[in-house]
């Protein structure tokens, strides 16, 4: 099946959200925002959401992969809020099979900020079943989206910070590729890296703080008042 523009969907659920005849689109579409393409589908949440509830209203026709690729695709480039969201869809019993216990190891790392650990959840997520879910945990296109939340809720905390923690949270080795990565994502996060410390621009978050400068791990308490604060925005 050829995959549907985004006109097309926002289309299709404006006029036909309710009909079980449009979630094969739905799911060609959702897969579609898969991968490493230079020219992939962006993520449309609305979208992979109302896939999920069709899901729910036609049992017979629901997809416990393209549940899971939802949920990952919602951890990966959505707003915080955006994977309870669909989580709150699926049945229970699908949420205890894997790799959805891995998913959800990943998003309880990530809101507790324990981003290394977030990243060993995150590669462990696999299935035998569907390509789809290995092809967006390896992709790179995934992992620049990660990358550059992750430093972006740091920089809301921190003016300057030592380069060693952050590369453990983003998951890089070398200062070389964090310098790679910033020069080719996040020139408008980061103002300067040297070999001991980054310096993030001026942002809202950062400058209202007395605590900006700090030389060794993450203050995660700030952290996650940032994403809880985050989160109620989002859902508001």
């Amino acid at each position: 099946m050829s995959v549907s523009s985004a006109a097309d969907v926002k289309n299709l659920l404006k006029t036909e959200g309710y009909n079980e005849s449009i979630i094969p689109q739905l799911e060609s579409y959702l897969l579609s925002q898969v991968g490493d393409s230079k020219d992939p589908t962006p993520y449309d949440f609305d979208a992979n959401r109302t896939l999920v509830k069709l899901y729910q209203f036609f049992p017979s026709k629901s997809n416990s992969n393209c549940r899971i690729v939802a949920g990952l695709l919602a951890v990966v480039y959505g707003e915080i809020s955006e994977f309870g969201a669909i989580s709150c869809l699926i049945p229970e019993n699908n949420k205890a099979e894997e790799p959805f216990p891995s998913l959800i190891r990943a998003v309880e790392s990530r809101d507790a900020c324990s981003f290394e650990r977030f990243w060993s959840a995150f590669h462990s997520i696999t299935s035998e079943d569907c390509s789809a879910i290995g092809d967006l945990v390896k992709s790179d296109h995934a992992k620049t989206a990660l990358r550059t939340s992750i430093l972006k809720t740091i920089s809301g905390t921190y003016k300057n910070i030592s380069v060693k923690p952050v590369l453990a949270h983003l998951d890089l080795k070398t200062e070389a590729e964090l310098k790679d990565f910033i020069k080719a994502n996040a020139s408008d996060i980061v103002e300067n890296v040297n070999a001991d410390s980054i310096t993030f621009k001026d942002n809202e978050q950062n400058t209202k703080r007395d605590k900006v400068s700090q030389e060794g791990g993450i203050d995660y308490s700030m952290i996650r008042g940032l994403m809880a604060s985050a989160t109620v925005a989002a859902s508001e």
